[in-house]
């Protein structure tokens, strides 16, 4: 039996190989796990100023171009390819009765059906379900829309960790879309990098002083679920927190933040606030863009606790993260060693892609 590259075991694990972060064909073959996931797609606000969305975030993902389309009977997300000549049909949000390829006018209804193409008159059994726009799944939970190419799990069993545990989050907050909050960090650096150090609190104290001001490190936890991690932040005194109901399994504890990550790419970050969405689309092995999208629960609380300055902490994490993948091209640094008690998240994360 093949040794796993990963050990189950903690204590006996080395980490990843370096070549893991600076070898193009392992980030091609890792990077094609991406179609078989759920990817984060719009919040459902932003189709209050457009009916029809390019998902061009998603394609730098899965390669596959993909727009979503809203319709009196629900939203549809579709290839954005044209079935005539291969053309993409969207390139910017818009809003339209109809689809139409701009390169010679096919036309399709925002369910994706196929209505009409000039000088076809003669060409044989057309239309047929062939020349349809290919529809792909969609998920949503608290006003968030998720979609994927073919994704392995059921949404809802894919969601279900958080949908479990931040229910009373989606029932009882109502949050507003903050644009001014979104940001598109380009990072020289590989994807699983920026990963990997999201998944440990083990830096906070060495990375992120004013992250670590307030929030009691001796309480942090890490929690592993089968396709990803949460990890909790507890504010210290007189920091926000959360006002968890009474029947919730946190209730009575001094939660500054929970921070979610959902296999591959997925960051979501719950603060007294609201909620920070970060997505981590790799571009080539050495570059990665990170997306972030903000949404408001109380605007009172807004710059204040854990989630305070997420433009900051982004920016300390982007110094780490480049200068690690610098090292991962040393002739001298191959594998290191987990600490089993701190490193738990990116120990899981690795398993994730190596199994």
């Amino acid at each position: 039996m093949e040794e796993a590259l990963i050990d189950a075991d903690i204590r006996k694990a080395r980490t990843l190989p370096s070549s893991w972060y600076s070898d193009d064909s392992i980030f091609q073959t890792l990077i094609s796990r991406f179609s078989s996931e759920w990817h984060f797609a719009v919040h459902h606000s932003d189709l209050d100023e457009f009916n029809t969305i390019p998902l061009t975030h998603i394609e730098e993902q899965t390669k596959e171009p993909m727009l979503l389309t809203k319709t009196e009977n629900g939203l549809n997300c579709l290839s954005n390819v044209c079935t005539h000549r291969g053309m993409l049909v969207a390139s910017e949000p818009c809003n339209g009765k109809v689809l139409q390829c701009p390169y010679h006018g096919r036309t399709f209804d925002l369910d994706g059906i196929f209505k009409n193409m000039p000088a076809f008159e003669d060409v044989v059994n057309f239309p047929s379900v062939e020349d349809n726009l290919k529809q792909f799944p969609t998920g949503e939970w608290a006003g968030m829309v998720f979609t994927g190419v073919e994704p392995s799990k059921t949404f809802d069993d894919w969601i279900r960790p958080i949908s479990e545990r931040m229910s009373w989050w989606a029932d009882r907050k109502q949050m507003e879309r903050d644009k001014s909050r979104d940001r598109d960090w380009i990072i020289n650096t590989n994807w699983a990098l920026y990963v990997d150090n999201y998944l440990e609190g083990f830096h906070i104290p060495f990375v992120h002083n004013e992250l670590n001001s307030v929030l009691d490190y001796s309480s942090y936890e890490t929690q592993l679920f089968d396709n990803g991690v949460l990890q909790i932040g507890f504010a210290k005194e007189g920091e926000p927190k959360f006002d968890l109901p009474k029947n919730h399994v946190d209730y009575g504890k001094s939660i500054a933040a929970y921070y979610w990550w959902l296999f591959p790419n997925l960051m979501l970050n719950f603060y007294p606030w609201g909620l920070s969405i970060n997505l981590v689309n790799p571009i080539g092995y050495s570059k990665t863009v990170v997306k972030y999208h903000g949404l408001i629960a109380d605007q009172t609380k807004v710059g204040l606790g854990a989630g305070g300055d997420v433009d900051l902490v982004e920016l300390q994490d982007q110094e780490i993260v480049e200068a690690c993948f610098r090292g991962m091209k040393s002739s001298f640094y191959d594998r290191g060693r987990y600490s089993p008690k701190m490193e738990m998240g990116v120990h899981h994360f690795h398993r994730i892609l190596t199994n």
